[in-house]
């Protein structure tokens, strides 16, 4: 039986704890603020851009007979990274919920909530793993194999690997959502308290007892294979499809110079963009997700313990954290907005979407013009249509061209 001296604190100690944990929170607090707005502005224009960019692509191709080669060749990566946009926007979507619970101190969204957060957050950040994987395969195959894979790289394959990686993930991440529970615990040791104990009672005399949204796996088993399915064969596939492109492209610019191709000289320069790019993809990679994951793990073999009470392995699991946010919210970064096809397709998109609004309105004018007086219009409606056909040929003319240049280029991510 626990004895009622257990609960008698220093008043001096406490403050300092409640004070310094109060000062955690809102720091912490604050970077998840930062990280939501900033994820959710960044996603949601990736996702706006691209949804924007496949609608004229496929408007094009139904209503003007275009070529689909020049647009499947890119629309297929488009499909994946706006997977990976959604996934990633999902993720940092959870975040106003883990900064209610952690200004407030405890949560307060019920059971079932709980189990949606968890599942949702690990679903995601999972899925978010493999979606990066398959776009690291994609570059693999169009730069090391373009014309054995270009049936793989279609628009129908990508929808149905991003379903396959879905549907693997929830698979996967199943038992999440069955251990995923709120439970009371005291709130200076930060240890659970069980229902019908004296813990729990005394817990309650001196008001300190709050709720907390928990994921507890039990056997190590879990730990040990959602580290592997979600960071470490990730990890590899990632680094070694990336370092073949690298080869590849290095040893194609070796060739280019060898026979002394003077005009190729952009290209060259070009790989050398394209190797900091993917570089920079893999150590951001490991620099967002290597130290959660090792935390998990030293966690659950019980090499550390992590609560309340340890306020400096509380911060560096909060950081870890993090990080993992801020990888879906550099994303966009990293895969679409400084990928110039997809802004170039976009300003094509958007120019295309004036036209139509510009001639759409010069048309309505001219009915009201021609409909609204009885006597014949000053202006020739006559003459204003052929001025605007040729304004729309001349537009038209230059957009085919600016397309075309677009399609000419491959998308590296």
């Amino acid at each position: 039986m626990t004895n009622d001296t257990e609960y008698i604190f220093d008043e001096e100690d406490v403050d300092a704890l409640q004070a310094a944990r109060r000062t955690l929170r809102i720091v912490f607090a604050t970077a998840y603020g930062l990280l939501f707005v900033a994820g959710t502005i960044g996603n949601g224009i990736v996702i706006a851009m691209i949804c924007n960019v496949m609608t004229t692509m496929s408007r094009n191709a139904r209503y003007r007979g275009r070529r689909r080669v020049s647009a499947s060749s890119t629309r297929h990566v488009f499909i994946y990274v706006l997977g990976l946009s959604i996934v990633d926007l999902l993720v940092i979507l959870h975040l106003p919920f883990l900064i209610v619970d952690m200004l407030h101190g405890q949560w307060i969204f019920g059971t079932a909530m709980c189990k949606l957060y968890w599942f949702g957050e690990c679903v995601n950040k999972l899925l978010s793993s493999f979606l990066m994987t398959v776009l690291s395969w994609d570059r693999y195959l169009a730069v090391c194999s373009p014309i054995k894979s270009f049936r793989v790289r279609s628009n129908s394959v990508a929808i149905t690997v991003v379903l396959c990686c879905s549907l693997l993930a929830i698979i996967l991440l199943f038992p999440v959502l069955q251990e995923s529970t709120v439970v009371k615990v005291n709130k200076h040791s930060g240890l659970p308290l069980f229902e019908g104990t004296e813990d729990l009672r005394l817990s309650d005399l001196h008001g300190t007892t709050i709720s907390k949204c928990i994921f507890d796996a039990g056997s190590p088993l879990f730990m040990m294979y959602t580290f592997f399915a979600g960071y470490m064969i990730p990890a590899l596939l990632i680094t070694a499809f990336y370092l073949q492109v690298i080869i590849r492209l290095h040893k194609n610019a070796r060739t280019v110079r060898r026979h002394g191709l003077t005009s190729k000289i952009q290209p060259c320069r070009r790989v050398q963009q394209v190797t900091k790019r993917i570089v920079a993809v893999i150590l951001f990679y490991f620099f967002c997700w290597t130290p959660q994951w090792t935390l998990n793990i030293l966690s659950q073999f019980s090499l550390i313990t992590v609560s309340w009470s340890t306020l400096t392995l509380s911060s560096i699991f909060f950081a870890a954290h993090l990080l993992v946010c801020f990888n879906s919210a550099a994303n966009p970064v990293l895969y679409a907005l400084i990928n110039r096809e997809l802004r170039q397709q976009h300003v094509i998109a958007m120019m295309r979407r004036r036209q139509s609004i510009s001639t759409a309105t010069q048309a309505a004018m001219e009915f009201i013009e021609k409909h609204s007086h009885h006597s014949t219009p000053s202006v020739s409606p006559g003459t204003q249509s052929d001025s605007s056909a040729n304004y729309d040929e001349a537009n038209g003319k230059h957009l085919v061209k600016s397309e075309s240049t677009v399609h000419s280029q491959d998308t590296f991510l």
